[in-house]
């Protein structure tokens, strides 16, 4: 029986990608100075909306977020069920919202409704990338013929191993989330900390180090990348930014010349999400064993960097282009 794949816009999955596998997206809505205005539009250009939003943040718009309800859901996945398909839903981590929550309800109301139907609604305990790459994952299954519930299980016995890891610029995004006090806030701010976040376990966000000044953050998480990415030659690895594509650049420039990923993904950080964290947040997205990090103690990329270098000096490490706007093989 056939199944439709379908995500929220946490997922950072852009029209390209979303065509290119064949995958269903509902949107989350952001309130920018009282005005409604859906995450993702297929019909406006994604670098361009996210630039305008994150200026419009930096400019002092009052922006905040709600999570899609049961009623969407159901009026979302009940056309899809009338055509005699399957679902299988991938949404945000129950540890950042309730919109998991209430898929699972429209999904038991709707499996009443629609004896022998089934949807099944995954729990990324991710965002951003980190969900979407694995969404990818989902329509490749697919694709091979793999049945819903295998499908389902994959994505279940691989969640935890995709690692979210980023930095934010100015910390009074965190500090209204409620992540940090205002003292550490301004305590930071005025000793250029910036911390290093990750995705627990538990699927929340949580600071694992702190580090002095911009660039050594931007190191860190690509530290961090190659330290736990397990089989990089075989990984697609994303980046997200927040209105910061040199810095996210930069990254990806550090990971490429210590470790040989098969590529890059750059993109604009989801608006709803990059609400939460603000502009110049950069995000790096990849697969290890697990989530356990912990603070680097010696530069991995200045080790990894000088282990590719051959006796003449030169770089010897796979070099991959960033595919900015392009699409995933």
């Amino acid at each position: 029986m056939s199944y439709e794949i379908i995500t929220d816009s946490a997922s950072n999955l852009t029209r390209d990608l979303l065509d290119r596998y064949n995958i269903h997206m509902i949107s989350y809505q952001v309130m920018i100075d009282g005005e409604n205005y859906d995450c993702y539009d297929p019909d406006r250009d994604y670098a361009q909306a996210g630039k305008d939003f994150y200026d419009k943040m930096r400019n002092g718009a009052k922006v905040s977020t709600s999570l899609v309800n049961t009623a969407r859901f159901t009026d979302y996945f009940t056309p899809i069920l009338e055509t005699g398909s399957d679902i299988i839903f991938v949404g945000i981590s129950s540890g950042l919202s309730g919109t998991v929550q209430a898929a699972r309800i429209a999904a038991e109301d709707l499996m009443e409704e629609f004896p022998g139907r089934k949807v099944i609604v995954i729990d990324s305990m991710g965002a951003s990338l980190g969900e979407g790459l694995l969404v990818i994952e989902l329509s490749k299954l697919r694709a091979q013929g793999v049945s819903i519930e295998d499908a389902a299980k994959w994505y279940e016995n691989h969640k935890m191993d995709m690692n979210h890891v980023f930095t934010v610029d100015d910390l009074k995004y965190l500090k209204r989330g409620g992540r940090i006090s205002t003292a550490e806030a301004i305590v930071g701010s005025i000793l250029s900390i910036k911390p290093v976040l990750q995705a627990d376990d538990n699927g929340k966000i949580i600071a694992f180090s702190k580090m002095r000044g911009r660039k050594k953050a931007l190191m860190e998480i690509a530290n961090q990348t190659v330290k736990h990415i397990v089989d990089p030659a075989s990984q697609t690895i994303a980046i997200a930014h927040c209105d910061a594509p040199e810095d996210a650049e930069y990254v990806a420039q550090l990971v490429r010349e210590a470790c040989p990923v098969q590529d890059i993904i750059i993109r604009y950080y989801d608006i709803c999400t990059g609400t939460h964290v603000g502009p110049g947040t950069v995000a790096i997205f990849f697969m290890g064993k697990g989530r356990s990090l912990e603070e680097t103690q010696e530069s991995i990329i200045a080790q990894g960097i000088k282990g590719l270098k051959d006796s003449a000096g030169v770089l010897t490490g796979q070099r991959v282009g960033v595919l900015n706007g392009k699409l995933v093989n």
